[in-house]
């Protein structure tokens, strides 16, 4: 008999008008086989990501807005672009655990036709990028922005972009694209700190809050003198008035989205379209529907730009799909930084981040290391500084600190038992802030790196996006054919404290004790770290 499993899905209750609200949406478990019929030419899938994309806010719409999918019907689930692992299928296209990315339920299981959903649904081939890029940079959105700037925009070096709503999945992206080619690009946002996000993060030459500016034009003609060539449109309302009286002649607008306007019963007049004439402005509306023909080529520009570390992408991650809803209504506030997903399954057997992983390590991140002596951060230190990260780390002895910057290449390392103001000594090494901590001892020095972390750090803590190593063992083989190559060439290299005979091995164990929130190591136990070897003595008898 097929196995029955409980599936957890959000339902729209109602129809909405005027900005959605949490409470427009319910979670309710239903019950779902495993198995699907005999001759079905379905698939069944996991649902691992979703997207959160404005445009899910017109389908709510009981007009149906929006014009590539009709309204969700009340109380039925909501559905939107997601990554998703095949649980079963009986056709040749796709395997048992083949992953994919396509519009799918926000629920844990779904059913998706491949006969109606052919130009939404492929399959994924490259697994050395998170999952979660498929429902953003790798998926609709960066394919939204690739076409839309690409091909609508027809952009060239030297010209001027501006780009609403920039610090959003689309917009984010655009920017990069646009900086890639040589052009100016200034970014509007919602908050002080996307629009540092848009400068320190993306490159972008200069962002603006537009809650602040009380004349759009105005602002607009500060940072664009000369006018605007492209303006990449996500926002619409007022600030599309602003940049029509501000585009230069022959300029373009790419109309991607008008976020502005979709919670509005009557949306806001544009008073300023005469300037399409009288500046010849080509303004022309899109859809990424008319990109995913173009999908591999997409890829072949974006993916290399992703590994070599020319594209960088900020995601916002909502655990649990109980938490989807306000996920989605946070998108029409400003609440979300960077592209909105929600995770609804960690599949171990698709995981694919942890220090250099889950942290997602770049070249030039500034690193920090606790109990970097470690069995752990010894290894974590030097992993970062061969992918060009500046790292420091902090150990309990004099001995110890002069080991990691001597022997493990530390830039920097410190004894904390020295320090008497943890905040200040990071704020010492890291006058700029900390990209990436990883965690190994929690309390005091915990409480001093919340206060020195960068603008969407990350924190790997041993760990808070908790990890354990049973989770990678299946990668083992991976592993070693990373770490081995490293360690004969001497690239990598390890200390061990080793503990003569198995009546050794009690006073072994409890050395690294702990003392309080920091982590302190009596006398006997040495340089050496929180590891041991027990070297049992046989006797052949």
């Amino acid at each position: 008999m097929a196995t029955q499993v409980r599936n957890k899905q959000v339902i729209l209750k109602h129809h909405v008008t005027g900005f959605p609200k949490e409470s427009d949406m319910e979670v309710k478990e239903s019950t779902i086989c495993l198995k699907l019929p005999e001759g079905s030419r379905a698939i069944l899938v996991k649902n691992l990501y979703l997207s959160c994309d404005p445009c899910m806010r017109l389908r709510m719409d009981p007009r149906g807005k929006s014009g590539n999918f009709g309204s969700y019907l009340p109380s039925s689930v909501i559905a939107g672009f997601g990554v998703s692992k095949v649980v079963d299928s009986n056709g040749a296209e796709f395997k048992k655990g083949d992953l994919i990315w396509s519009v799918t339920g926000w629920e844990e299981y779904s059913v998706i036709d491949p006969a109606t959903a052919t130009r939404t649904l492929f399959k994924i081939e490259h697994t050395d990028v998170p999952l979660s890029y498929y429902t953003g940079i790798l998926g609709m959105p960066g394919l939204t922005a690739y076409g839309g700037f690409y091909k609508v925009c027809t952009p060239k070096k030297g010209e001027y972009v501006f780009v609403s709503a920039a610090s959003g999945a689309v917009g984010q992206l655009v920017g990069q694209f646009a900086k890639a080619i040589g052009c100016y690009v200034v970014g509007s946002a919602g908050s002080k700190e996307k629009v540092e996000l848009l400068k320190n993060k993306f490159g972008f030459d200069e962002a603006f809050n537009y809650k602040e500016e009380h004349d759009l034009n105005a602002a607009l003609k500060r940072y664009f003198p000369e006018g605007i060539d492209i303006y990449f449109e996500n926002v619409g309302g007022k600030m599309l008035d602003a940049v029509l009286l501000n585009m230069r002649v022959h300029g373009r607008i790419a109309v991607c989205g008008m976020i502005s306007q979709y919670n509005l019963e009557h949306t806001e007049s544009v008073h300023n379209l005469f300037s399409l004439i009288a500046k010849r402005i080509r303004m022309e509306g899109f859809s990424v529907f008319d990109y995913y023909p173009q999908y591999n080529e997409f890829l072949d520009v974006v993916l290399p730009q992703i590994r070599e570390g020319k594209i960088v992408y900020v995601e916002d991650i909502a655990e649990g799909l109980e938490n989807g809803p306000a996920a989605l209504v946070g998108l029409f506030s400003g609440r979300n930084i960077g592209k909105q997903v929600v995770v609804v399954s960690h599949d171990p057997d698709v995981q694919c981040r942890s220090c250099g992983q889950m942290d997602h390590m770049e070249k030039g991140d500034c690193v920090f290391v606790s109990a970097a002596l470690g069995a752990v951060g010894q290894l974590v230190g030097q992993f970062a500084k061969l992918l060009g990260s500046y790292v420091v780390g902090s150990a309990g002895s004099k001995e110890k600190v002069e080991l990691l910057k001597t022997k493990f290449g530390f830039d920097e390392a410190f004894n904390y038992t020295e320090e008497q103001d943890l905040n200040a000594a990071l704020k010492r090494y890291f006058p700029e802030g900390i990209d990436i901590y990883f965690e190994n001892v929690g309390g005091k020095m915990l409480d001093a790196v919340l206060l020195n972390m960068r603008l969407n750090g990350r924190i790997a803590v041993i760990r808070m996006q908790g990890f354990l190593a049973p989770d990678h063992y299946h990668k083992y083989p991976k592993f070693l054919d990373f770490i081995l190559p490293h360690i004969k060439e001497g690239k990598v290299v390890y200390v061990e404290d080793m503990a003569e005979g198995l009546d050794s091995a009690p006073a072994a164990l409890v050395g690294p004790a702990w003392t309080g929130p920091i982590w302190s190591e009596p006398d006997f136990y040495s340089l050496g770290l929180n590891w041991l070897m027990l070297r049992l003595n046989y006797e052949t008898v």
